[in-house]
């Protein structure tokens, strides 16, 4: 049980604050208890001292004899004296009694063996004696008499209300010491608990994390104490793995978003390649397509661990001297099996020799993303039309489709990450609200942009420009980029 106990936290603060507390209420009640009992014997001794002087004032010694002159004196002054004769006795130089108390008499105390030291003016000497069950205080004080002769003077008095008054004090530091002790004790755990209280609210909210739910915070007071210092780093630490497993999540999203379209033209090409290939010259020609197209899905894959592992959201190109037309031609070429499955045709209308500094990759991409929304989007019979143009030193790329359409305020939405129309999530075609916001992001790097003219009922178009740079940035990456609107990992 005692283990138990001292396993929380509040509890070994409060064992610890009051075994130190204990040992200096100890220490100042001993001190305390010496001091008083120091005082109230100090009292002893100045009061045989005043009785010592009384018993003086009434003493006189004529030829070895004792007179006493208490008779004259006045009623104070005689009342003293008479307390003070309880313990009395007057010896001469040579250790003999020439006069003694009754009560004195009785404790039949020898010479004392100092007596010529104790003779010597100004020289009070003290014992406690024990006569029977009373203690006495004893004071042996000089007296010079006639023709200088030295006595030596002895007044006692009882202890035994000194002793009492000690033993109270005793009983009362006994009775006071464990009270203090278990009060502050009481009050040591009190305080250690509630001060710790907020440390269990942590505890508490803490637990609530997971893997799977990271919203949760650790509830901070406005204090600025080292909790709140404590919680607001947890906090930050809690954010930063959020984020982390954020982007994690986004990055599974978009390389299943970014792998499936380009296995789904692999696949349809392989297909084809095995109903329609009729000789080894059209099977190298097929193998010869999917492997550009792999070489590209290996590229995408590639740019998107780049993407997930670099601290950035930028889209980073390494561009080349492509061909536009030819990769227009290509995915114009890669989706038409897709496109054919659903009954939707496409036409292409593509300038050749389209020369400039593009990244291969990010373009295969974009077209890749707006044709998929186009045949996704569509209807059985529609169609779906491809253009490439060169118009002012930038090549127009157009994909327009005879689907649903997009009303006006999605419009406005469409390339924000992860949006997906109300139409669009009502229907059953599947999508993660990605694909426009690459094509974005993507034409953005490349210095151009995209914008979208649609009317619900009679289908989209989807314009992006990009601008022609001279083939001399090839190899190079260029300083334009654009911002992913959140991180992937």
């Amino acid at each position: 049980m005692k283990l138990m106990l001292l396993r929380r936290l509040s509890s070994r603060l409060a064992f610890k604050q009051t075994v130190t507390f204990a040992l200096l209420v100890l220490v100042i009640a001993w001190s305390a208890y010496a001091l008083l009992a120091r005082r109230i014997y100090g009292q002893i001794d100045e009061e045989l001292q005043d009785r010592a002087i009384a018993v003086r004032s009434m003493l006189q010694i004529r030829a070895g004899s004792v007179k006493w002159l208490n008779a004259e004196a006045d009623p104070e002054v005689r009342a003293h004296f008479e307390r003070s004769m309880r313990y009395y006795e007057l010896l001469d130089d040579e250790g003999r009694t020439l006069d003694a108390s009754r009560a004195m008499s009785a404790l039949h105390l020898p010479a004392s063996s100092a007596l010529p030291l104790s003779l010597q003016p100004d020289h009070n000497t003290w014992q406690s004696l024990t006569a029977g069950n009373t203690r006495i205080r004893i004071l042996d004080e000089p007296v010079l008499g006639l023709a200088g002769r030295h006595f030596l003077l002895r007044i006692g008095t009882s202890l035994d209300e000194a002793d009492e008054d000690c033993h109270r004090l005793q009983l009362f530091l006994f009775a006071l010491v464990p009270f203090i002790i278990l009060a502050h004790a009481a009050n040591a755990w009190i305080m250690a608990s509630y001060s710790l209280r907020r440390l269990e609210l942590t505890s508490a909210a803490a637990k609530q994390i997971t893997p799977f739910d990271l919203s949760t915070r650790l509830p901070v007071s406005g204090r600025g104490d080292e909790i709140d210092e404590l919680s607001i780093s947890l906090n930050a630490m809690i954010s930063r793995m959020q984020s982390s497993f954020q982007r994690m999540t986004e990055f599974l999203r978009n390389l299943s978003h970014e792998i499936r379209q380009p296995l789904t033209v692999l696949r349809a090409e392989t297909e084809q390649a095995l109903r329609l290939g009729s000789s080894e010259t059209n099977y190298r020609d097929m193998l010869s397509k999917q492997l550009e197209h792999v070489e590209l899905l290996a590229r995408t894959v590639s740019d998107l661990m780049e993407l997930a592992q670099s601290e950035g959201e930028q889209v980073k190109l390494q561009r080349e001297k492509e061909d536009l037309s030819e990769l227009v031609q290509a995915a114009i070429d890669g989706m038409r099996p897709q496109a054919g499955e659903r009954g939707i045709k496409i036409s292409g209308t593509v300038q050749q020799n389209v020369i400039g500094a593009f990244d291969a990759g990010q373009i295969w991409r974009l077209l890749l993303n707006l044709l998929d929304n186009a045949i996704k989007f569509n209807h059985a019979g529609g169609h779906v039309d491809v253009i490439l143009a060169v118009h002012h030193d930038a090549a127009i790329i157009s994909v327009s489709d005879s689907g649903s359409g997009i009303i006006a305020e999605d419009q406005a939405h469409i390339f924000e990450r992860g949006y997906r129309a109300p139409s669009a999530r009502k229907s059953k075609v599947p999508g993660t609200g990605l694909g426009l916001h690459f094509a974005h992001g993507i034409a953005e790097a490349h210095g151009g942009r995209i914008e979208v003219g649609s009317v619900p009922g009679e289908g989209s178009c989807f314009r992006v420009s990009l601008p022609l740079l001279p083939a001399s940035m090839s190899g190079e990456t260029p300083t334009s980029t654009a911002h992913w609107d959140a991180p992937i990992n």
